[in-house]
């Protein structure tokens, strides 16, 4: 049993500490990197990228939480019957879908943004 919450808390530590590096680079790149385009859509990436870790967080904190005996009754992954219960559920779900995000996330920061209008290429402002 120490085993596994060593290993439930390493993860939740180094998953919390790549998460917050990631946000933190992508915070001060996007200003440069898509500052010219509008503000919902240079900043779209960050907020996908924001959602993205809460969602693969939520089933590593119910591990936290269920190591510390905490909510136990509600947080349990498996009914007696070794299916899944809501809780089992909502952290296989999140997961996905964080893991999802982050990917289709990553590419559309780390791609080159499309250019505006006036920054086109052979765009020649009228004199």
């Amino acid at each position: 049993m120490g085993s596994r919450r060593l290993a439930h808390t390493l993860t939740f530590a180094i998953n919390l500490a790549s998460f917050a590096s990631l946000l933190t680079f992508v915070v001060i790149k996007t200003p440069a990197k898509r500052g010219h385009l509008p503000i919902l859509e240079r900043w779209a990436p960050f907020l996908c990228l924001v959602v993205a870790s809460l969602l693969i967080m939520t089933d590593l904190t119910r591990h936290i939480l269920l190591d510390a005996d905490l909510f136990v009754k509600q947080l349990h992954m498996f009914n007696p019957d070794m299916s899944l219960t809501l809780a089992g559920s909502i952290g296989r779900y999140s997961s996905w879908a964080g893991n999802a995000l982050l990917f289709a996330s990553l590419l559309w920061f780390v791609l080159p943004a499309r250019p505006t209008a006036d920054r086109d290429v052979g765009y020649v402002p009228a004199l």
